[in-house]
């Protein structure tokens, strides 16, 4: 059985900017402009050899291209991916939404200590 062919969707281009979206009711902005959220997961795979749960560059890149491709301008990860994978997908045009490996379903606001354990683990990588 041979694999379909990916087929792009739309010839329309994307670029991301650095202008972070913000929110607006139940939308989001990139400065005057409603954008929309046309996006896929990407990983968590298997941790290789080196212990990175995510392809090598080259890999990668050809997967961003394809998402790209056809029609997505975003990806989600479950994981705070490495600094070369966001750059990455910004040269493919796409936005990424980092998920980060936490407890589910606990409200982690309402405690401060907690919060700021969160804040530090984040920046700390």
């Amino acid at each position: 059985m041979s694999k379909p062919a990916l087929q792009p969707i739309s010839s329309a281009s994307f670029s991301v900017t650095a202008e972070r979206p913000r929110s607006e009711g139940k939308f989001l902005y990139v400065g005057d402009e409603k954008s929309w959220i046309r996006g896929v997961t990407y990983g968590t795979f298997r941790p290789d050899g080196r212990g990175s749960e995510y392809h090598d560059v080259e890999r990668v890149a050809q997967d961003f291209a394809l998402i790209a491709a056809n029609g997505m301008n975003a990806i989600r990860t479950y994981t705070a991916p490495p600094r070369w994978l966001l750059d990455a997908a910004q040269g493919c045009g796409l936005r990424v939404m980092v998920g980060l490996p936490w407890e589910q379903h606990v409200a982690f606001l309402e405690d401060k200590k907690r919060q700021r354990s969160i804040e530090n683990a984040v920046r700390a990588g």
